[in-house]
């Protein structure tokens, strides 16, 4: 079963070794680049050793650690400018050198852009700047890109616009604490959404 895996009533490839896909070992084996397995490598030790023992902020440090890089770059909404705060002060602790650039940074209106506002009243509402959040973090020889809350869409632009490997801290919802799968968590909101399962309640 190819690009269909959600609805794979055995996920027999997680619980009992099936390839289902046809695509042989070997084939995948030449798809990563050194690069890439030495991702693998410091992501699969993370999940080994911390496994359900520590958060993704802490997880992140750990990842970064073990890829021996130095300097991390956070691109965050401005939502989110307070936790940013907490965020750069963990990780700086933590021995890293941090680097942050908001979402409105540049400050240019969305009226000169032809940008739907949020509050149409207002002179002046800043636009989101996504691909340069990425080359300002580019400018200091960011090594990990870390994204914080970034609008759907805009999250698209910065992560194409860096030059380097990209993780996800937090996702942004306003509605539900910036946590999107509170939606499939809650039968409210799986019922408002259209998605119970035949029978649920």
């Amino acid at each position: 079963m190819r690009a269909n895996c959600a609805n794979c009533p055995t996920h027999a490839c997680y619980t009992k070794g099936v390839n289902c896909t046809g695509v042989p070992e070997e084939e995948v084996r030449k798809a990563y680049t050194e690069e890439e397995r030495k991702i693998m490598d410091a992501a699969a030790y993370v999940e080994g050793t911390y496994y359900s023992n520590i958060t993704r902020l802490q997880e992140i440090a750990e990842f970064a650690r073990k890829m021996g890089y130095r300097k991390l770059g956070l691109a965050f909404c401005i939502g989110l400018n307070e936790e940013a705060r907490y965020i750069s002060r963990y990780y700086e602790n933590q021995g890293f050198e941090v680097y942050s650039v908001c979402c409105k940074n540049c400050s240019f209106a969305k009226k000169e852009f032809a940008l739907k506002q949020v509050k149409p009243e207002l002179e002046h509402e800043a636009m989101c700047n996504p691909k340069f959040q990425a080359r300002f973090l580019e400018e200091q020889g960011t090594e990990l890109y870390i994204v914080c809350g970034l609008c759907v869409g805009h999250d698209s632009i910065f992560i194409a616009n860096c030059h380097g490997p990209v993780t996800y801290l937090a996702v942004k919802d306003r509605l539900l604490a910036h946590n999107p799968l509170g939606a499939i968590y809650s039968r409210y909101w799986k019922r408002k959404l259209g998605i119970m399962e035949p029978g649920e309640v």
